[in-house]
């Protein structure tokens, strides 16, 4: 089911359960495995908490203008949708979530590299 039809059904508090449940059902099942997740934000606390408990994590970090305009390539534009200060708005969001992502197991740089440049074959 594609994200924003579960957000539309369930909201916020519904996505982020069904994400700690998958994400558990996913650690208990798999090998060793690359999991993209984003599990900071409030209601997804516990998710985090969990991964932070039980997997090696690291927080891909970025400059805002960085993270906007891959966001923006991938075709989502849910961050500007009526918002003129989205830029704004998720400089604040980064800044408040720092003490949360440094508390992953390593850190990487992605500011102004291609992904071959952060993590070579």
């Amino acid at each position: 089911m594609p994200l924003g039809e579960i957000f539309s059904l369930y909201g916020q508090p519904g996505l982020s359960r069904i994400e700690k449940r998958t994400l558990e059902r996913v650690l208990r099942a798999a090998g060793p495995a690359v999991i993209s997740v984003a599990a900071v934000s409030s209601p997804k606390r516990k998710t985090y908490e969990y991964l932070l408990g039980h997997c090696y994590t690291v927080w891909l970090k970025a400059q805002p203008e960085e993270h906007m305009s891959r966001v923006v390539a991938q075709g989502d534009f849910r961050a500007m949708a009526g918002s003129d200060r989205a830029m704004e708005d998720l400089r604040r969001i980064l800044e408040s979530r720092g003490p949360l992502y440094r508390k992953a197991d390593a850190t990487v740089d992605t500011s102004g590299e291609s992904p071959t440049r952060v993590l070579p074959s």
